[in-house]
């Protein structure tokens, strides 16, 4: 089964929690001294890779998750947010969007567990991507895209690997600046042009959230994705 860190600031608070992982055959790491090490400038993300799974307590502001999901997103582990708050679907779409791949009750029955460990998008044969050579890079066009997605997806390859603002991509895209409407849009498009493209044979991170700052294409993608003929053609700054 999965070996899991559990990141909490009690760990005392998780022994029931652990229990229930334990019975399902997992192995479970639970710190709190880890939380600053995944904080810090100088993290070892290769430490964090040891693992399969990583779990945010519900002990965690959700000021510190979105702090660790924007330095733990570039590591490619699934992180679940453990917590009993019930979310709409668009928050929960909004959280998902800053890097989170689940969210799970604290006091879950052993069959919901299970079927949240198993699902799909946090099932994983490990870590390890391994990216196509350079001349099976796929052409753009060759994508089942909506122009929307075709649009967002050059404006991000521009950026070449650099982080852009959400104000900019929505200047970029629709020629207005920042709003709830546009904001929200946004994090759908975004939402949607990761999983087709993970659908369609994309290996690894596609689209990086940088919490406070924007989004950015993975380095992943660049090594599997080119523009090509008339989609190919960049999106001009306005």
């Amino acid at each position: 089964m999965s070996q899991i860190l559990l990141l909490t600031n009690n760990p005392l608070n998780e022994q029931a929690f652990e229990e229930r992982l334990r019975q399902l055959g997992h192995e479970v790491f639970t710190s709190r001294l880890m939380i600053n090490l995944c904080l810090s400038q100088n993290a070892n993300h290769d430490i964090i890779r040891m693992f399969d799974l990583i779990i945010l307590s519900e002990t965690l502001a959700n000021a510190e998750v979105k702090e660790l999901l924007g330095t733990l997103s570039t590591c490619a582990t699934p992180i679940l947010r453990k917590s009993d708050e019930r979310l709409e679907e668009t928050d929960l779409d909004d959280w998902k969007d800053q890097g989170l791949t689940e969210w799970i009750e604290s006091q879950p029955t052993l069959e919901d567990l299970r079927e949240k460990l198993s699902c799909e998008k946090v099932r994983k044969e490990g870590n390890i991507v391994f990216l196509p050579k350079a001349e099976d890079k796929r052409p753009l066009s060759t994508f089942s895209l909506s122009s929307g997605e075709v649009k967002l997806f050059q404006v991000l390859y521009q950026q070449q690997k650099q982080t852009i603002p959400r104000e900019e991509i929505c200047l970029r895209m629709w020629n207005r600046g920042k709003s709830n409407s546009s904001m929200s849009q946004l994090s759908v498009m975004v939402k949607h042009l990761k999983d087709k493209l993970a659908g369609q044979g994309i290996e690894g991170p596609i689209i990086e959230t940088c919490w406070g700052r924007g989004y950015r294409l993975h380095e992943a993608v660049y090594e599997q994705v080119y523009l090509d003929g008339v989609e190919g053609k960049l999106v001009k700054q306005q």
